[in-house]
């Protein structure tokens, strides 16, 4: 009898503690979801954006081809202090946007981008700090050397790589 009633007790905690540990790990996995919205990745960007970074930048487009090649950008509040080309020296430096090469100016191309309604605008968000990992952009159907596409890895919080 003292057994039956130590057992339900015991099988209550039991099953109290594996519906627990089911949602925490339920609750996990969506955390590592990525923001799916632009407002929902630029409130987890700002929740979490570090005042220094490093990030490889990718861009295909109609540019020249040192420009296309992955740029390890160094930011500090915001503003490009370094970029290096990672297969060739950059010698068009001038010709690079330093505002896309940050993330901040990376929401803005998108946030301006969709108020153009383009024929395609493709966004994936990092899920830990909901910075745009690639976007593809195409303004129109019929013009063919609108598309660009960039594409952010190698994401690094702090000042050095």
């Amino acid at each position: 009898m003292l057994v039956r009633r130590l057992s339900f007790p015991l099988l209550v905690l039991l099953l109290t503690g594996c519906s627990a540990t089911a949602s925490d790990a339920s609750a996990e996995r969506f955390s590592d979801m990525a923001p799916e919205t632009l407002p929902q990745a630029q409130a987890l960007w700002n929740a979490k954006a570090p005042s220094a970074y490093q990030v490889t930048v990718t861009q295909t487009c109609f540019c020249p081809p040192e420009l296309r090649q992955p740029l390890r950008v160094s930011v500090v509040d915001g503003d490009v202090v370094e970029v290096k080309g990672l297969e060739q020296p950059l010698k068009q430096r001038d010709q690079l946007d330093n505002y896309r090469l940050t993330i901040a100016g990376v929401f803005r191309f998108i946030e301006t981008s969709a108020a153009r309604k383009p024929h395609k605008l493709e966004v994936e968000y990092d899920p830990s700090f909901g910075f745009p990992r690639r976007i593809k952009y195409d303004g129109h159907e019929m013009i063919a050397d609108d598309e660009i596409q960039y594409t952010l890895t190698d994401f690094s919080a702090g000042d050095s790589d």
